[in-house]
């Protein structure tokens, strides 16, 4: 892969991208950052630095894109199971890109013919971002902007395609995002997230099980595990039909467990047309197999795992919940917004 030295630094933004902006685009950051490849608005208050730490490592962070084939395969089951109609060059808006490899990666290879504007208020991801289209021969079909993609620096309806990985239930008022959605996109335009739900919720009842029958059988479990059930109880509960008005919700990163309903109700405030949903999880042993993710990813160890009891009380869950159900009851889903032609 090119080093960042070998790079040609870009001096102007492709010129179908600045014309999807009202103010003025200017370099982010210094003159050198990115060769000059990540861009934010002129006037704008958000401060789009590029730490010296991330250009020197940029190389490292690349084995990251090795990840995006799992949201690729996501964005392909959502268009294809959805029957959505998307335009064969379609010009896509990403909320909340980071380094791409959610969003951005995925849909260059679906779309091959796609321009996207990246989005994030992380300048040192973008620059990741950056680095990775100009090594890739992309620079041309992507404008990473450090920039709020709520703040109406875009011009409305040009806008094919919204994409979200990940980014609404981060918000404190969700609507705004779709309505930012909402606003910049074509006639008859979608708009694609990907979102947690409140099918969690089981989870978190089966982790509570767990715990109790623990401590009447008078088994302890491992400290670490114990850690990771009652941080996720807490976790679900706290994201469960939360009160944004309480003094720590700002504070919290992942913020809301979503419903179908919620969704429905915030894409009419909108002004979408149609909402629909795609569940990505359903299989016979998700309740036991999300355990076993949540315990790898809350130590970083690979080790650790539950009494057979617990698993028995996992799988008790699994056979108990039709796979069907499992759909209604989701965890983590595809939500589609649909502008009226």
């Amino acid at each position: 892969m090119p080093s960042e030295a070998g790079l040609a630094p870009v001096t102007a933004a492709p010129d179908w991208a600045a014309r999807l902006f009202g103010p003025q685009l200017i370099p982010a950051g210094s003159a050198t950052d990115a060769g000059g490849r990540v861009w934010s608005i002129s006037g704008d208050r958000i401060a789009a630095q590029i730490s010296e730490q991330f250009k020197a490592n940029a190389g490292e962070y690349h084995a990251r894109y090795a990840a995006s084939a799992h949201f690729e395969a996501l964005f392909r089951a959502t268009i294809e199971r959805l029957g959505l109609k998307v335009p064969d060059a379609p010009l896509i808006l990403d909320m909340g890109s980071g380094s791409g490899v959610n969003s951005i990666v995925p849909c260059f290879s679906l779309f091959p013919g796609a321009r996207q504007v990246a989005t994030d208020l992380s300048g040192d991801l973008l620059a990741m971002l950056a680095d990775y289209a100009a090594v890739s021969g992309l620079s041309e079909r992507v404008l990473c902007v450090v920039m709020d993609a709520m703040s109406g620096y875009l011009m409305p309806e040009r806008f094919d395609l919204v994409t979200g990985a990940s980014i609404l239930h981060h918000l404190v008022r969700p609507v705004v995002g779709l309505k930012a959605a909402a606003r910049v996109l074509k006639p008859g335009g979608q708009a694609i997230f990907f979102e947690p739900f409140e099918g969690y919720g089981l989870m978190r009842l089966a982790y509570e099980r767990i715990l109790a029958e623990a401590a009447l059988r008078g088994e302890a479990l491992a400290p670490a595990v114990d850690k990771v059930l009652r941080d996720m109880t807490a976790d679900i509960a706290a994201r469960t039909n939360p009160d944004p008005s309480h003094p720590d919700f700002a504070k919290m990163d992942d913020k809301w467990l979503f419903s179908r309903e919620y969704f429905q109700n915030a894409g009419r405030n909108a002004g979408f047309a149609r909402v629909d949903f795609l569940s990505h999880n359903n299989h016979e042993t998700l309740y036991r197999d999300v355990a076993a993710v949540q315990l790898r990813l809350g130590t970083g160890r690979d080790d650790l795992t539950l009494p057979p009891w617990a698993v028995d009380i996992l799988d008790g869950f699994d056979r108990a919940i039709p796979q069907a159900s499992k759909n209604q009851f989701m965890l983590e889903g595809s939500v589609v917004f649909t502008k009226a032609g």
